[in-house]
């Protein structure tokens, strides 16, 4: 189905103000965003508008910034469907471009309330051989998370999970950490 910009306002409208929330952020003209959103497909348009504004921002392709959506939207429906069970739960988004030395970072950061259920290794999921005769819920998320994004971390929480997304800006797609 195609949406248009104004069925996709009338549609975040009706998505109501108790799904999205601002926090004190700073300026956001310093390269930072935040939200608390509420863990449902209602906000999904207002993530994917933060993820186009970040990626403007950063000078990103059409392609790179489709990919960083792609992998923006999966944590997300990650958070909702796992952390939360398909209930309502609080999700903290804070996005920023970081300069390091020469080096420049897009980073996606997620913090949800849920308890925590998974204590799993990102990189063990991921360097795992993907049996595709065989294949099973179960990880494929966080695969395609991990080949999109230049690192993915995971940090449990006393209550909740921090999620971490890191795109690296003026080398395109890289596979190493450098945050």
């Amino acid at each position: 189905m195609i949406v248009s910009a104004n069925q996709r306002g009338s549609q975040m409208a009706r998505a109501g103000t108790d799904d999205i929330a601002t926090s004190s952020c700073g300026n956001s003209l310093d390269g930072k965003l935040c939200l608390q959103l509420e863990s449902n497909s209602d906000c999904i348009d207002v993530l994917r508008s933060m993820v186009t504004v970040m990626t403007a921002r950063a000078a990103m392709s059409d392609l790179r910034s489709n990919r960083v959506a792609i992998a923006v939207d999966e944590l997300f429906a990650n958070i909702a469907a796992h952390a939360y069970g398909g209930d309502p739960g609080k999700v903290e988004f804070e996005t920023a471009i970081y300069s390091e030395n020469e080096d420049q970072m897009l980073i996606f950061d997620f913090r949800d309330y849920a308890p925590v259920c998974w204590h799993g290794d990102i990189d063990k999921i991921t360097s795992q051989p993907l049996d595709i005769e065989h294949l099973c819920p179960g990880g494929l998320g966080l695969r395609l998370i991990h080949s999109v994004a230049d690192c993915c971390e995971h940090n449990v929480l006393e209550n909740g999970n921090h999620w971490r997304l890191i795109f690296n800006i003026g080398d395109g797609e890289n596979d190493e950490c450098s945050a």
